[in-house]
């Protein structure tokens, strides 16, 4: 099912809307990440983070659909596209249960999931079969 989306200029700004998800909600959690790497508390620094992470989950998840709904056929068949998807999953499981305990190994784990899940994005495009 293709949505009318994928040849409309309307695709790359919900794409742009994505990826400004995406930055919000990855880049409070690396800063998070790399404050515990430093070994400084990050309980303050997590709560003035907490509405721009909220909020790039928030759109990250809710425009991620729509791109996915424009090409459906596309996506599905797209081996960066499943690799990404098995990849947030894993990412978003671990940051909502293993994650919260703030040790060195979870923050550095946390930093190669995100970094592994915005590289599989990226690949999308380079994998089009």
């Amino acid at each position: 099912m293709n949505v009318p989306l994928s040849n409309s200029w309307i695709f790359p700004i919900v794409q742009s809307i994505h990826l400004a998800g995406i930055a919000g909600w990855v880049g409070a959690t690396v800063l998070v990440d790399v404050r515990i790497l430093g070994r400084r508390p990050v309980a303050q620094l997590a709560a003035r983070l907490a509405p721009w992470s909220r909020a790039g989950l928030a759109i990250m998840l809710a425009t991620g659909p729509m791109l996915f709904l424009s090409d459906a056929t596309r996506y599905s068949s797209n081996p960066a596209f499943r690799v990404k998807m098995a990849l947030l999953l894993l990412a978003l499981v671990f940051h909502f249960t293993v994650h919260r305990k703030h040790t060195r190994l979870t923050a550095i784990v946390s930093i190669v999931l995100w970094s592994a899940v915005v590289i599989g994005g990226r690949a999308i495009a380079d994998f089009d079969v």
